[in-house]
Formats: structure tokens, sequence, C-alpha cells
């Protein structure tokens, strides 16, 4: 007998890959000042929701984009949550878009 396996949630569809991160920024709105490579690179993926990123690691939400001038929103470690094991560098499961550099 098979068990139907519930719907995954967007957090559990392989986030942990930064290129899946990157591609959920496609369908991001053009009117935040940011770059979704940086925020992909940074642990963070669209929801689809607004102007609203989330973490695949700590799941901390953000969409405040407002910056001092024209330039770019910059990412922080202020974005995730203080014990985020990826800003701390202790995560090991991130799946970087080239590995050791290389491409």
């Amino acid at each position: 007998m098979v068990f139907p396996l519930a719907p995954r949630d967007v957090d559990d569809r392989d986030m942990r890959f930064e290129l899946q991160r990157l591609i959920s920024f496609s369908a991001f709105p053009q009117c935040a000042n940011v770059f979704g490579l940086r925020l992909a690179q940074a642990g963070f993926f669209y929801t689809g929701l607004g102007v609203t990123v989330k973490c695949f690691c700590c799941h901390r939400n953000h969409s405040d984009w407002r910056t001092d001038d024209d330039t770019l929103f910059r990412t922080g470690n202020e974005m995730h949550e203080p014990d985020c094991a990826f800003m701390l560098g202790t995560d090991t499961t991130n799946v970087p878009m080239h590995e050791n550099g290389r491409q």
C-alpha cells in the first residue's frame, strides 16, 4: 500500500540549494532595490508574498528594503537570527552554486 505524501512546504523545497534560492527571485518585484543573486548567496529565498524573503536556515523573514540613498540594499548579519547557523558559518546543509570558487 502506498501512502500519499503531504505537499512540501516552500521552506522544504530544497532551499538549501543556492541555485533554487536564486530561481525563486525570478518573480521578485522590481520595486525593491536589491539583487536576487546577493540575497540567494546570503541564504535567502523569495517567499512569493510581496517583497518578503526568508532565510532557508533560521527561517527569519525580511521585507524592509529601505536604503539611505540610491545605492542597492546591502545584505548583512542583522537580517538573520543571532544564532543562525548559516550566518555563523556552521551550517552544513547549504549547497553553493560554485563550490571552491569554481564555475
